[in-house]
């Protein structure tokens, strides 16, 4: 049972190293040639399996289950290398000559020894058991070990040589790669000599050991700093999205809503009130008295000054609701809540500001306020043009005033 042990401790290894990429599908994205690698992984694991299948009925002297897995173990050995070659080659994304040979000399081999094992079945040229159940191998297992000693070494020069020419962020990965060829290649060389070692699970445990640290956990480092990269960069594109959507929503000169904004929040009214989900709300529009006046005379910067005051004024008496410039010397104002239940006496009072400011001066706004009236109004619009309406008919009687 000794030998098992060596197989059976690589077993576990693999599985706990390798869990991600055996169970979690998520790793897909994680994994350089994820589904190539996954593969390999499991023809490693099932490797181990006839290994320490092998160590048990040898110990236990089962001639006929030891002649069985004996024949598995060859198999899933070439298979394994199939695997490694063609997970080198899709790692690599090369498409030239070598790898094309490379990968067709893994499908050779395995077929080969398909072939090498049916054969022995008749005459015994790869292995076979004598009366007492000892193990010998034959000339063909060693015309195979020498041919994947060559292929496994071929890889590593290709890893090697291809390396130099890739960007050096992907340097080390290959080199990786590559001395996991050379590894198996010792392991395959020492097994040789030492038929009954578990060497060539020894070199899939420390390869595929290797591989997973450097390969598939670099990878997945690099993953994390390019979603941090991203995480960065969406941030700032928010940041920046979101200072563009100030300054498309604000008014330059007073602060207040623009007139964009303005329109999106009637828009946003008009589908509640379409939808009968509307609250309570009234509109006030404003507009100055005496800006042309202004401008023609002491020049638009005293002009702008006027606006900016009176847009002051408005949001000094509606403080709690959104105020809106819509136009050169017009705002409005959306009023609901705490300003809605008060808006007859905030009018009142504004009002009586713009007369005190008429008489000393001031800045001077016509006003005109309109509630929702679920009865009359069908939209947003009917209940602007009301307010609209008294605001000129208190312009006009501010002019005579």
């Amino acid at each position: 049972m000794s030998y098992s042990i060596i197989g059976i401790l690589a077993i576990f290894i693999h599985l706990i190293i390798n869990r991600d990429v055996l169970w979690h599908k998520e790793t897909y994205s994680l994994v350089p040639a994820f589904k190539q690698y996954r593969a390999f992984i499991f023809g490693i694991i099932l490797f181990c399996v006839t290994d320490v299948l092998w160590g048990f009925f040898d110990e236990y002297h089962l001639i006929t289950a030891l002649y069985i897995v004996t024949v598995l173990y060859f198999i899933a050995m070439m298979a394994g290398f199939l695997l490694w070659t063609r997970y080198v080659v899709a790692y690599m994304h090369s498409n030239n000559v070598f790898t094309k040979i490379l990968s067709i000399s893994g499908v050779t081999l395995l077929g080969m020894e398909i072939v090498v094992l049916i054969i022995n079945f008749f005459v015994p040229i790869q292995f076979w058991f004598d009366s007492d159940g000892v193990y010998h191998a034959g000339s063909a297992r060693y015309f195979t070990l020498l041919l994947q000693l060559i292929l496994f070494l071929l890889t590593s020069i290709f890893t090697f040589v291809t390396k130099a020419r890739t960007p050096e962020a992907t340097k080390r990965l290959r080199r990786t790669v590559g001395y996991f060829g050379l590894a198996m290649a010792l392991l395959i060389v020492m097994q040789w000599f030492y038929p009954m070692l578990p060497l060539y699970s020894i070199g899939y445990l420390l390869g595929s050991c290797l591989a997973h640290t450097f390969v598939v956990e670099d990878e997945k480092e690099e993953y994390r700093r390019t979603l941090e990269d991203m995480l960065r960069r969406e941030k700032l594109h928010k940041e920046a999205l979101g200072s563009a959507k100030k300054k498309i929503y604000t008014d330059p000169l007073t602060g207040t809503g623009s007139k964009q904004a303005y329109m999106d929040d009637a828009q946003r009214l008009n589908r509640k009130i379409k939808s009968g989900d509307v609250n309570k709300f009234a509109v006030a529009v404003f507009d100055l008295n005496n800006l042309k006046n202004i401008n023609d005379t002491k020049g638009h910067d005293v002009g702008d000054i006027y606006i900016y005051n009176a847009s002051m004024l408005i949001s000094e008496f509606f403080s709690h609701s959104p105020v809106y410039r819509i136009g050169g010397d017009e705002f409005a104002v959306i009023i609901q809540g705490e300003d809605y239940e008060k808006r007859n006496a905030l009018m009142e009072r504004f009002n009586n500001q713009v007369l005190e400011n008429k008489a000393t001066g001031k800045v001077v706004v016509s006003s005109g306020i309109a509630a929702y009236d679920s009865v009359k109004d069908e939209n947003y619009l009917s209940v602007f043009e009301r307010a609209d309406k008294r605001m000129y008919i208190c312009k006009k009687r501010l002019k005579q005033a």
